[in-house]
This record gives structure tokens, C-alpha cells and sequence, in this order.
């Protein structure tokens, strides 16, 4: 199993619709607004990097509001 980090930059003033979106993810284990580079941080699992891929494409990437992310991997 992976653990992962996703930095997540979001439109402006488009904080809480993005959040709300994100919330519905069932893989996402939670959510965080941060200040500074980034505007959110979520923690979410996947079986493999194929899964992961298509997690952060399909369910975060594709959330309107969302402008870029940065995927971090954790290591055990």
C-alpha cells in the first residue's frame, strides 16, 4: 500500500467549493487548508502507482477550482 501526500493549488476563491468536492473522494483520508505555496494538502492511499495515477488524475485533477497538484510518496 502507498501513502501519499497531494499538494493542491486552487483557483481563487474557489477554496470551499473544491474542498467540498474533495470531502466526497472516499479515498481521500483527509484534508487540510495550508497557507503559503500550496492551498491544500490531502492524505490518501492506493494500492500501487497505477492506482494512485489514476486517483490524483480522475478525482483530484478533475475537480473544477483545482489548478495543479504535487504528489508526494511516502516511504516506510
Amino acid at each position: 500500500m502507498l501513502t501519499c501526500f497531494i499538494l493542491i493549488r486552487v483557483e481563487a476563491k474557489k477554496e470551499d467549493q473544491v474542498y467540498d468536492n474533495l470531502v466526497k473522494v472516499k479515498e481521500i483520508e483527509g484534508i487540510r487548508e495550508v497557507f503559503g505555496e500550496y492551498d491544500m494538502i490531502c492524505r490518501m492511499e492506493a494500492r500501487n502507482l497505477k492506482e494512485l495515477r489514476s486517483l490524483v488524475i480522475q478525482k483530484v485533477r478533475s475537480v473544477p477550482g483545482v489548478l495543479s497538484t504535487t504528489t508526494l510518496i511516502t516511504s516506510e
